[in-house]
């Protein structure tokens, strides 16, 4: 009998929730400071409001560091472990969001333009349990509204650093 390797059957397949998405969005600063504020420590619950995470270690933010606590999405409540998966200071980041119910991939890829910076904000979602991602979605809170939220909180935060920074 031959495995395809890599290959999922049709009932593994109808059994993941997945779905992706892209934002963009033009920030007033430069990645410098867009940079800043996606790691502001004070700021993480505002970037983050589904994330309640425990303090940052002396590595967070470089690639391999690892943070825990807990994901709120809808109804769900869930123990969760983030990855800093790429970090490449004024230029990307990317996280991961595990946990047994469902997984995150976000990613901030940031280009200098026009004086600011373009920030494309990407993810995908994926919930192999259809429980947890039926308790994920009810409630206001979506997936896309979840990037919608970091960048609305992100362009304010980079914008108030720059515009407080005599240098800028």
């Amino acid at each position: 009998m031959a495995i395809g390797i890599g290959r999922q059957s049709g009932e593994e397949r109808r059994s993941e929730s997945r779905r992706t998405l892209e934002r963009r969005v033009y920030v007033r600063a430069s990645p410098r400071f867009v940079w800043a504020a996606l790691h502001e420590p004070t700021a993480f619950s505002g970037l983050f409001p589904e994330l309640h995470l425990g303090p940052a270690g002396p590595s967070w933010p470089a690639g391999g560091a690892e943070r825990f606590g807990e994901a709120h999405l809808g109804l769900l409540r869930v123990p969760v472990r983030v990855e800093s998966l790429e970090a490449r200071p004024n230029r990307a980041f990317r996280l991961a969001v595990v946990a047994d119910e469902f997984w995150f991939d976000w990613a901030w890829r940031l280009e200098p333009l026009a004086g600011g910076s373009r920030v494309v904000h990407s993810g995908v979602f994926a919930s192999p349990d259809r429980l947890a991602g039926f308790l994920a979605r009810l409630g206001r809170s979506s997936f896309e509204t979840f990037a919608e939220t970091h960048l609305r909180a992100l362009k304010e935060r980079a914008e108030a650093l720059a515009a407080a920074d005599p240098a800028a």
